[in-house]
């Protein structure tokens, strides 16, 4: 079935709750769609905020500037899901090597990788007064988990994303980018220390793996940041391509 406003097809569609009409995850959403119901999606979403709220008492003057894991049932199972895909993605930057060096530098760097660039997509929604939780995705985490398997040449990282809602199609954008975007302020740190500073395979590692984790999360297909920040604007997402491709490069050639 195709998605109503872009047309791309899926499988397994979202259909919205107001309006009934199938949607991509991208435009699942009622303010992602314009659906002609927006008003009651805001008041029932109004409605759940004040909920929240109260049950964990957070002032409503606060929330602009707070970020959180909620105290709600559902924070233990995100930060269950959180645990359970930084350790696959760990392991999958151990197996680069065959698992023959492990150091607690390279843990560091393999573990911020990941957690760095969720972590900056759930606080950026949440300081925009959106929802934002980790969620595994079932396909993904078993990609991901036989990519750990040192023998294997196929290295595949998306064991989960953090599901978001906010208000705005320009805010989902900003939302999007900042994952990748952590990845190369991170990987040029790491480029500029290990070439400028002092020469280490760690801060090699560092620069090279961040590289690989913006470059492959810029890829303009699926659930992937890339799709949705090169549906928001092409020009920033040729940007952030360009800048990946590279970072993976010149610590090659330097």
């Amino acid at each position: 079935m195709k998605c109503k406003i872009c047309g791309i097809r899926e499988n397994l569609p979202f259909e919205c709750t107001y309006c009934k009409n199938s949607f991509c995850y991208i435009h699942r959403l009622p303010h992602n769609h314009d659906c002609i119901f927006l008003n009651l999606y805001h008041k029932k979403e109004i409605s759940h905020k004040q909920g929240f709220l109260k049950d964990n008492h957070i002032s409503l003057a606060n929330v602009k500037n707070l970020v959180y894991f909620s105290k709600l049932k559902s924070s233990h199972i995100e930060i269950l899901h959180l645990s359970l895909a930084t350790f696959l993605v760990m392991l999958v930057g151990l197996s680069l090597n065959g698992y023959r060096h492990i150091s607690w530098h390279f843990l560091v760097i393999f573990i911020s990788a990941f957690l760095v660039h969720e972590l900056a997509h759930k606080f950026l929604a949440q300081y925009y007064k959106g929802w934002a939780e980790f969620r595994l995705d079932v396909s993904g985490l078993f990609i991901t988990a036989f990519s750990a398997i040192p023998m294997n040449p196929f290295k595949f990282i998306a064991p989960g994303a953090v599901r978001v809602r906010v208000s705005t199609s320009n805010q989902f954008g900003k939302v999007a980018i900042i994952g990748p975007l952590t990845n190369l302020v991170m990987g040029f740190s790491f480029f500029i220390v290990h070439n400028f500073v002092y020469s280490s395979p760690y801060f090699y590692t560092g620069a090279t793996f961040n590289a690989w984790i913006a470059l492959f999360n810029l890829i303009p297909f699926g659930v992937l940041d890339g799709q949705k920040i090169f549906r928001w604007n092409k020009i920033y997402w040729t940007i952030m391509m360009a800048c990946s491709m590279g970072l993976f490069i010149l610590p090659s050639v330097f």
